[in-house]
C-alpha cells in the first residue's frame, strides 16, 4: 500500500476489440497489471504509474485507442509538476537545507552535572573541535567520550549522542568518598626498615625512639598503648591506660639496594595508529563500503562508529559507520652493551619517578655486571624516608 501510494497508480480505458492480444502484449513487456475489466470493446486496466509510458508505446504499435487515463499517488502529483523548475527548486532546496540543518550541531545540552562541570565539559569538547556547526556525522562519539574520561577525574561516566540536531551529554559527577567516622583499632607505629631517626612527627600516641637512635626493621616507634604519665613513678602502675590509633611520620636516613636486568635478546611491540580506516554508508544493519581499499588482515585493534542521519529531528535508519584499524606486530631485536645499559637506566629513572618520589635520595652507587646473556647493573641508595607502618595491636 505504501509503494502504490509512493509510485502511484493509473487507470486507463483503452478502445481495443481483441483484449487476449492486449493481454499477451503485457505478458511479453513483462507488464504487471493490477486490474483488468473488459466491456463493449473498451478494456480498462490498473498499472503502475511508472508503466504508463510503455502502455501507450504498445497502443500506438498496435493502433489501439486510448481513450482515459486517471492518476493517483505521491508520485504523479510531483510529476504534474515537472516543467515548473521554480517549484522543483525550491522544494529540492528546502529538502536539501532541512537535511543539513538536521545534521549540523545547533546547542549542545549538557544532562546530570553542576555548572562548574558544565564548563569543564564545554571546554574539553571544544578541545576536540566540538562545537555549534560540526557536521554530526563526522563526530566519532566513542573516542571523544574516551578522550574525556582520560582527560578528567570528576566523571563516573559520561556518553555522547545527538538528538536530532541536539548534541546530548549524559554525565554521572564522581562522587567523593566520605570521611570514615568509624572506632579504629589500637595500633603501633613499627619501622618498616632499618635506620637511624633523624627526624619525628607524633599526632597520637606516646614516640619510643628519638632523633639519633639506631632502630630495626620491627622496632616499636610509637606506641598505641601505653600508661598516663604521673609524677611519682611508684604510682606509674595504677596510671590510666591509654588506647589509641596511633599517627604520626618517623624519618630516617636507611640503605636500599635493587639490581636491574636486561637482555641483549628482547622484542618491542609496534603500534601503527590509524594505518588503515574504512567507511560504510549504512541502511539499518546493510554496511556498503564508501572507501576504495583491500580486506584488512593481521593483526590489527579495531575500533567502530556510527552515525545516523537525521530529518526533521527524527533519526534516520541510514548513516554512516568508520572502522579505524591500529596495526602491532612485534619486532624482534639484538641490543648491544651500550643500548642494554641505556633501557637499565630508563628502569632506574622510572623506579625512582614511582616507588621513590616521597623519598630523598641522599646518596646512590651503581655496580654493573656485564654476562653473555645481558647487562645487570645494582644500585646501592641511601634514602630518607619515613619508614613508620601501622600495625595493629590485640586487646582485650
Amino acid at each position: 500500500m505504501a509503494l502504490s501510494f509512493l509510485f502511484g497508480t493509473t487507470d486507463i480505458v483503452i478502445k481495443c476489440d481483441n483484449t487476449i492480444g492486449l493481454i499477451n502484449e503485457f505478458s511479453k513487456r513483462n507488464i504487471s497489471i493490477k486490474k483488468i475489466t473488459s466491456k463493449s470493446g473498451e478494456t480498462k486496466i490498473s498499472v503502475s504509474f511508472l508503466l504508463v509510458k510503455t502502455v501507450k508505446d504498445i497502443c500506438k504499435k498496435k493502433n489501439y485507442e486510448l481513450v482515459s487515463e486517471k492518476s493517483k499517488g505521491l508520485l504523479p502529483r510531483f510529476y504534474r509538476y515537472r516543467l515548473r523548475y521554480g517549484i522543483i527548486a525550491g522544494v529540492l532546496m528546502s529538502l536539501i537545507l532541512i537535511f543539513i540543518l538536521s545534521n549540523i550541531v545547533m546547542q549542545i545540552k549538557i544532562t546530570g552535572g553542576n555548572d562548574e562541570l558544565e564548563q569543564e565539559i564545554i571546554a574539553l569538547l571544544k578541545q576536540q573541535n566540538i562545537k555549534v556547526g560540526r557536521f554530526i556525522p563526522s563526530i566519532d562519539f566513542s573516542k571523544s567520550e574516551s578522550y574525556m574520561m582520560l582527560n578528567s577525574n570528576n566523571f563516573a561516566w559520561i556518553t555522547i549522542r545527538n538528538n536530532g540536531a541536539t548534541l546530548v551529554v549524559d554525565v554521572l559527577e564522581k562522587t567523593k568518598e566520605p570521611e570514615m567516622t568509624s572506632q579504629r583499632s589500637v595500633t603501633n607505629l613499627v619501622a618498616s626498615r632499618s635506620g637511624v631517626i633523624t627526624d619525628v612527627n607524633v599526632y597520637l600516641g606516646k614516640l619510643q625512639k628519638v632523633v639519633g637512635k639506631s632502630v630495626k626493621k620491627g622496632d616499636v616507634l610509637v606506641a598505641g598503648r601505653y600508661r598516663a604519665d604521673v609524677v611519682d613513678e611508684s604510682k606509674k602502675k595504677d596510671a590510666k591506660l591509654i588506647l589509641c590509633h596511633s599517627k604520626g611520620e618517623i624519618y630516617a636516613d636507611y640503605d636500599e639496594s635493587i639490581t636491574f636486568e636486561q637482555s641483549f635478546k628482547d622484542e618491542r611491540e609496534i603500534i601503527v595508529d590509524n594505518d588503515k580506516e574504512r567507511k560504510y554508508f549504512t541502511i539499518f544493519d546493510l554496511e556498503i563500503p564508501i572507501s576504495v581499499g583491500s580486506k584488512v588482515t593481521g593483526n590489527y585493534i579495531m575500533t567502530k562508529s556510527k552515525t545516523n542521519f537525521s530529518f526533521l529531528g527524527i533519526k534516520l535508519p541510514i548513516g554512516v559507520s568508520k572502522k579505524s584499524y591500529d596495526k602491532y606486530y612485534f619486532e624482534k631485536v639484538k641490543l648491544t652493551k651500550a643500548q642494554a645499559k641505556a633501557r637499565i637506566k630508563k628502569k632506574i629513572k622510572l623506579y625512582e619517578k614511582n616507588f621513590l618520589k616521597d623519598k630523598t635520595i641522599l646518596s646512590k652507587k651503581t655496580k654493573t655486571k656485564v654476562t653473555k646473556k645481558g647487562v645487570k647493573i645494582t644500585v646501592n641508595y641511601k634514602l630518607n624516608g619515613n619508614i613508620a607502618i601501622q600495625k595493629e595491636l590485640l586487646t582485650k
